[in-house]
């Protein structure tokens, strides 16, 4: 087999992304693509990542290299591996773990991206729920973001991290806890219940939004529109 190179993969990565391949051809690039995640380069790697994500394979055959590709020594490989996890849909729940050790990457793009995978697995993404709350307070706020979207996503599998974080000792974390949960069920009565506690809380940025959650406790969801 001719070397890799930058060149070479380039051109499997068109082929792969613009024309397709033939069943053995689909299986060759997947050994190929396989290999070339340990190559010395770090742009054929993250050339392979993108290939993998496209190659005409079921899901599962994908997920366990792109999950492979989560521990590279580059945070770009790390990152594309992420977000290519993230288009796979409910096979990439066997990679929770490797995207759940994401969410403490040195990158702060790499948590972001890991946390938005997770989300898109919803409820299956549960287990992260611990990992998540401590992303909400993240200076960055479009970490935080990421991570509020992924808790909206989870839903109600993520509550119980929610409930107990409206009692940390961190009064962002504590308010950000509580919109939360006003926003992702405001029909729980053990929500209701929190959230009157809540208001009771010394930070007054803290009482302000459990306020604003209990709102959405009380206001009932719209009608359905009439055809």
């Amino acid at each position: 087999m001719e070397q890799l190179s930058p060149q070479l993969m380039n051109r499997l990565v068109f082929a792969v992304i613009m024309h397709g391949l033939n069943e053995a051809q689909t299986n060759l690039a997947l050994n190929v693509l396989n290999d070339a995640l340990e190559h010395d380069s770090t742009q054929i790697r993250e050339l392979a990542v993108v290939a993998l994500a496209d190659l005409s394979v079921p899901p599962s055959r994908r997920v366990p290299p792109l999950a492979k590709a989560l521990g590279d020594e580059s945070p770009r490989v790390r990152r594309r591996a992420a977000r290519a996890l993230g288009d796979q849909g409910a096979a990439a729940v066997t990679a929770l773990p490797q995207l759940i050790r994401g969410l403490g990457d040195t990158d702060p793009s790499v948590r972001r991206d890991c946390a938005g995978a997770i989300g898109r697995l919803g409820g299956a993404g549960h287990p992260a729920a611990p990992h998540l709350l401590a992303m909400l307070t993240e200076p960055e706020y479009r970490t935080r973001a990421v991570a509020s979207v992924a808790f909206k996503r989870i839903g109600r599998a993520g509550l119980p991290h929610l409930l107990n974080g409206v009692h940390a000792s961190d009064p962002e974390l504590r308010g950000r806890c509580a919109t939360l949960l006003g926003l992702i069920a405001p029909d729980d009565s053990r929500v209701v219940d929190t959230l009157r506690v809540v208001l009771t809380d010394d930070d007054a940025e803290v009482r302000a939004r459990a306020d604003e959650a209990l709102h959405m406790t009380r206001t009932p969801p719209p009608m359905a529109a009439v055809a």
